[in-house]
């Protein structure tokens, strides 16, 4: 076999010429697997914030029924629903590959303004609680709330599509 490679002036040159071109392959594939790997982790991570900050508005809207609120509890879930929104807000949305209508960018950056506006709205109801005792239709109307923003949340991960609020035209 050797001896026959060797009699054979122009196979050194196709040997050459793929030896160079699987040291290319093999450059490219080492640069970029990282890279790959990177924008795999970022989806994963990303996928894991939002069922986080889903599972944070449906815990919190499954044990309301349980019991009255107070302000204590009240502040202790808005504090929650805020490390959450600010853990998303931490997260390199713009590093993440899909940029579009429905991506997960958008779908993280819906999912932190719902927990910011979730906990605006409870610190606001313990505040008013802060001087007279909580009634069934303070729990009534936090869940009510709660159930509006768990909707939006099941309709947008569950992918179907979300329409703008109309508002009522002035008459």
């Amino acid at each position: 076999m050797i001896g026959w490679m060797e009699s054979h002036q122009a196979l050194s040159g196709w040997a050459q010429f793929f030896g160079a071109m699987l040291a290319l392959i093999v450059t490219y594939l080492t640069a970029f697997v990282p890279l790959w790997h990177r924008k795999r982790q970022l989806k994963g991570a990303a996928t894991r914030l939002l069922a986080n900050g889903y599972e944070m508005i449906e815990s919190y809207h499954r044990t309301s029924a349980h019991f009255l609120p107070f302000p204590l509890s009240i502040r202790t879930a808005a504090l929650t629903m805020t490390s959450v929104a600010d853990e998303i807000d931490r997260f390199p949305i713009f590093e993440l590959e899909d940029q579009g209508s429905r991506s997960v960018a958008r779908y993280l950056v819906t999912t932190a303004t719902t927990l910011k506006t979730l906990s605006l709205f409870l610190d606001q109801i313990a505040s008013e609680l802060e001087s007279r005792e909580a009634t069934a239709e303070d729990q009534d109307m936090i869940r009510t709330f709660l159930a509006e923003r768990l909707n939006l949340m099941r309709a947008m991960l569950s992918g179907a599509e979300l329409r703008r609020p109309e508002w009522p035209a002035a008459s």
